[in-house]
């Protein structure tokens, strides 16, 4: 039987490489690893040679729309909650009614991230 993990992961799949820092900084403060990803193509990927407890998508990807990795995150890695963050929060019901568990309009901040994920359940 397998362990379960002790170190939460998270996948942030933006192709803005500054927000991606952001994210991992903020939430490697938490304890959580994280991986990088900055199109629709490289989330693929790292949903197929990875496990997460949560993943942040941008909605607008230089190769498509981040909801095109939803249905792949949501049959591969049932357990993990779903954070949609965009600049453009007109994507906020859709994004919801494509089954995110979360909305975060950008630009956020350390609080809004901190307080989003333990609205999820994670320690912030």
């Amino acid at each position: 039987m397998d362990q379960p993990r002790m170190t939460k992961r998270a996948l942030l799949v933006d192709d803005e490489q500054e927000i991606c820092l952001l994210l991992r900084n903020m939430l490697r403060r938490t304890g959580m690893e994280c991986t990088l990803a900055h199109s629709v193509e490289q989330g693929k990927e790292a949903l197929r040679t990875g496990e997460f407890d949560a993943v942040f998508i941008d909605i607008h990807l230089p190769d498509g729309l981040g909801y095109e990795l939803i249905p792949a995150i949501r049959t591969t890695q049932p357990h993990a909650r779903l954070i949609a963050i965009s600049a453009m929060d007109v994507e906020r019901d859709r994004a919801l009614a494509e089954g995110v568990d979360l909305f975060v309009p950008k630009p956020f901040n350390r609080s809004i991230i901190m307080s989003s994920i333990s609205s999820l359940g994670f320690q912030a």
